[in-house]
């Protein structure tokens, strides 16, 4: 029966195998099918002889190329940096998921049968989310309330459902055959899924650019509403690439580069979302020492502070006092406003906050750069929610002067203590630090991928 009706299905037509896939979803027999996925390796050849090999389309490079953000990332995170391998057999499928900190993806189709790929530009993502909140989903799979409580469920990459269920609410969706030696990238926040027709080896990794900023700080607030462990130092990877783009725009080279290439809107997108966290951030921190609070520098090590409250990660600042072991962010005021320690509470920022508040300075200098910071204000979009409800009274102004004391140099641990923090040491636990980005600590987003944020499936040929 089965195995006599799809014994050719690699050559049967595409139009058919999507039929019989959906079919067999509602009413077939079959138990299972075998996926491998996430396997760590690339099928990419490192020969000089190649010519795929030796190209940027090597995914073993992809994410570390001159203009990748990941490249910043200071340790590989398989899936993500590093790309993994899929085989698939007919009607293996991967679920409607969208990328971890919407990320781009890109596929390669190594070898065997061809793939159908459903894809949501990434600005239909609300849509898709609505509709299977209201229509996929009943309460009893919803773990809450609101539009994080579909996202919460879909990012387990569990949930299958045909494409008419979109179309018929309005739901953009778009079709494409992935076919050996072809490409399909997914943009940011684009919703897929997708099947193979048959048996089947790919590869996929993630990468960004600097277009992805804007909504990779909406994916960062998504993720700390649900108190989601970052697979990404967002903060981080925003600030060194400003720091980066000032540092490579001072050379002749890179403005001769800007003018030649259109690189203007490529920097905006990562200009403004740079503006309002140092912006927020400062205003914050003064809110703060109005309250009594004092402010420290950082130690010097390489580790990332998780915000104990919404995991966020804490890169230029955070806040620690004697009712918390771990750390906390800038982003809860009613927790701090709560908290009774006031003169014992401790702000720790990074020795460079002067050099990135005069970068930040630099930046709004430049025409719409502080236009588009207060848009995006007004339009509620702010990753720190409680920033137009902190008191702005006539003696704040950005980037005014905030005191940050200076104790003289810790030669031990016993020596200098201040609030209780050793100020060689002023970090939380280690249950809210990570010291590198591995599989052992985070859960990566595996599978195949695809679909733009805006209305088309970008599908590119390579010659093999």
């Amino acid at each position: 029966g089965f195995v006599r009706r799809y014994s050719s299905a690699a050559c049967l037509p595409a139009r058919y195998m999507e039929e019989e896939f959906w079919h067999e979803i509602a009413f077939g027999k079959m138990e299972s099918v075998e996926y491998a996925c996430d396997i760590d390796g690339s099928a990419f050849s490192s020969s000089p002889n190649d010519q795929l090999g030796r190209s940027k389309w090597n995914l073993k490079k992809l994410s570390r190329l001159s203009k990748s953000i990941l490249r910043l990332l200071r340790t590989a995170i398989p899936g993500v940096t590093d790309p993994m391998l899929y085989i698939g057999m007919l009607f293996s499928m991967f679920a409607w998921h969208v990328e971890d900190h919407y990320l781009y993806s890109i596929n390669y189709h190594h070898c065997g049968a061809s793939k159908t790929w459903y894809g949501i530009p990434g600005k239909a993502a609300p849509d898709f989310e609505k509709v299977v909140r209201e229509h996929v989903y009943d309460h009893e799979i919803l773990s809450g309330e609101g539009e994080t409580a579909a996202f919460d469920i879909l990012l387990g990459k569990t949930t299958m459902f045909p494409p008419n269920i979109l179309l018929h609410h309005h739901v953009p969706v778009y079709r494409a055959i992935q076919k050996p030696g072809e490409f399909v990238i997914t943009f940011p926040r684009a919703y897929h899924s997708g099947f193979s027709h048959g048996f089947n080896c790919g590869e996929a990794v993630n990468f960004a650019v600097g277009e992805w900023f804007p909504l990779g700080a909406i994916a960062s607030q998504r993720y700390a509403l649900l108190k989601r462990i970052p697979l990404l130092p967002y903060e981080e990877l925003l600030c060194k690439e400003a720091a980066l783009l000032d540092h490579e725009f001072s050379t002749s080279s890179y403005k001769d580069l800007t003018t030649s290439t259109g690189d203007t809107h490529i920097q905006h997108c990562m200009k403004v979302p740079f503006v309002q966290l140092m912006r927020l951030q400062h205003c914050v921190r003064w809110s703060l020492m109005k309250m009594g609070a004092r402010t420290h520098y950082k130690a010097d090590i390489d580790a990332t502070v998780l915000c104990s409250i919404c995991k966020r990660d804490c890169y230029v600042a955070h806040v620690m006092c004697n009712c918390r072991v771990d750390a906390i962010c800038l982003c809860h005021e009613e927790e701090i406003r709560k908290c009774p320690c006031s003169h014992d509470r401790a702000v720790f920022v990074r020795k460079d906050i002067i050099e990135l508040e005069t970068l930040s300075k630099k930046f709004e200098e430049e025409n719409g750069i502080v236009d588009a910071v207060k848009k995006q204000m007004s339009c509620g979009s702010s990753t720190h929610s409680y920033f137009n409800r902190i008191n702005h009274n006539a003696e704040y102004f950005p980037y005014c002067k905030i005191h940050i004391d200076t104790p003289p140099e810790v030669h031990s641990i016993s020596e200098t203590r201040v609030f209780g923090y050793d100020l060689n040491k002023p970090y939380p636990d280690a249950s809210t630090i990570t010291f590198c980005f591995g599989p052992h600590e985070y859960s990566t987003q595996s599978d195949v991928r695809l679909s733009p944020v805006f209305l088309y499936v970008a599908v590119l040929y390579c010659s093999n």
